[in-house]
């Protein structure tokens, strides 16, 4: 097979939820013998314990979730205005296409973008006689409906999208945004920025313990041979993993666009978490998860908002300008704890996490980054040391160090969090809808073949 292939790849896992097991397949077959053998006892370990591999399947989805397609729409608009439409019309995955498409029907039959009421915005026989609709009453009404709903599923499919996007950006930084050509047809870069970003996406354990940290023996090991390698393209190693020597290595120009890159999305991040925060009643004290809370919207945006931040203070460092904290350094956001974890914590004595007890002293780090509020390097310190937190280890105050190596540890099937040995045991308990915290559905459908 060809290095081309090979980077092909390993790049569409960018975007996907491989386990870092599968991903380190394809590393192994990627990778000359060479580098391959220099590395084959941590290559081996991740190898030889995947679950996969016993069982020949997981349960657990290998994509995210994308926004729900507009075929659907797009097939019945197509039938009802077959007999005066010139051209076929686009399939409307993409926003931009299916504004496109509404467009195109709107002028069609007479219709105001926005305006949907059937009642007062519908045009009557004499006004639909002008545009030359001959169509009749019927059809031009039910083109009239589906116009409008296709207007709505248009904004829905934006928003849904761009949460996709900063649901990526939680898992993975910037990997999902990488193009082929950024590896620079160099399979060891390819390598470690696949793997690393697998083990960044890792799903969250149900556990009082902490969750595993992405940079283990296997992640280092490619690193180090990333640092022999002459070819290594640490623009792209960069967008994942930001620690000094790889920022060093870039230009001043690379280093700024990362910068602006980063802060544009702790932008658009700050306006998102206003808006949920005003609408849902988050207890920002405890910040425990209650009945009415969008919990699952909260936490993408926390994820996001703490890579986004952990990457820019790391850039902002890397190019000579930490004199900014001084002036403005908006804090972490916590993310929303379940109910049963917190209970957990207390029982176990431990009580409030002290990160929660830094972030409700400090403003909601949204209003700093919009200078509505003020937030600087020597108030989170002192909120740190206040609660007994080290500011520059636990990155309030300074970018992650990323030097510690984790174990590696296989990767769990897991049903909303909690570990499952078999994959076929974990399909049966999440179709029955176990561990959900909802009623159990009845009866529960299986792939489990039991004769």
């Amino acid at each position: 097979m060809r290095v081309t292939d090979h980077i092909e790849k390993l790049h569409a896992t960018l975007r996907r939820r491989e386990t870092p097991e599968t991903v380190a397949r394809l590393v192994k077959d990627a990778l000359p013998d060479g580098q391959k053998m220099s590395i084959f006892p941590f290559l081996s370990e991740v190898i030889s314990r995947s679950v996969k591999g016993y069982f020949g399947w997981s349960s657990m989805p290998t994509t995210f979730r994308e926004a729900d397609s507009a075929r659907k729409q797009i097939a019945k608009a197509r039938e009802l205005a077959h007999l005066f439409l010139d051209s076929d019309l686009p399939d409307g995955d993409d926003p931009d296409t299916l504004d496109n498409v509404i467009e195109e029907l709107n002028r069609l039959i007479g219709k105001t973008w926005g305006r949907s009421n059937f009642k007062a915005d519908r045009p009557d026989r004499a006004a639909r006689l002008t545009l030359g609709l001959s169509i009749s009453r019927r059809r031009y009404s039910k083109l009239f409906r589906l116009t409008g709903r296709l207007e709505r599923k248009a904004a829905r499919l934006r928003e849904e999208q761009a949460k996709l996007e900063l649901v990526l950006v939680s898992k993975a930084a910037l990997a999902p945004r990488l193009r082929i050509e950024d590896f620079g047809g160099d399979v060891l870069t390819a390598a470690f920025v696949a793997y690393y970003s697998a083990r960044m996406k890792l799903r969250s354990e149900f556990t009082i313990e902490g969750q595993q940290r992405p940079f283990d023996k296997l992640s280092a090991a490619l690193l180090a041979l990333c640092e022999k390698n002459p070819d290594t393209r640490w623009w792209a190693v960069a967008h994942v993993f930001p620690r000094a020597d790889v920022l060093s290595r870039l230009s001043d120009h690379e280093r700024g666009q990362l910068l602006g890159i980063w802060f544009d999305i702790l932008q658009e991040l700050a306006d998102r978490l206003d808006a949920v925060q005003a609408c849902s009643r988050i207890n920002m004290e405890t910040m425990v998860v209650a009945r009415g809370n969008d919990s699952s919207t909260w936490n993408i945006l926390a994820g996001a908002w703490n890579r986004a931040r952990d990457h820019w203070i790391a850039l902002v460092e890397a190019m000579g300008m930490k004199a900014l904290f001084d002036s403005m350094l908006p804090g972490k956001v916590m993310r929303l704890m379940a109910a049963d974890v917190a209970a957990w914590h207390h029982v176990a004595g431990g009580g409030t996490h002290p990160d929660t007890l830094v972030w409700r002293t400090l403003p909601w780090p949204w209003l700093v980054l919009r200078g509505e509020a003020s937030c600087t390097r020597a108030d989170i310190e002192a909120a740190c040391l206040a609660h007994g937190v080290e500011p520059e280890k636990s990155g309030w105050s300074k970018a992650r160090s990323r030097t510690s190596i984790a174990e590696f540890r296989p990767t769990p099937e897991l049903v909303h969090g909690v570990t499952v040995s078999n994959p076929y045991l974990a399909d049966f308990l999440r179709r029955g809808g176990v561990f959900s915290g909802k009623p159990l559905k009845k009866p529960i459908k299986t792939k489990l073949n039991l004769d």
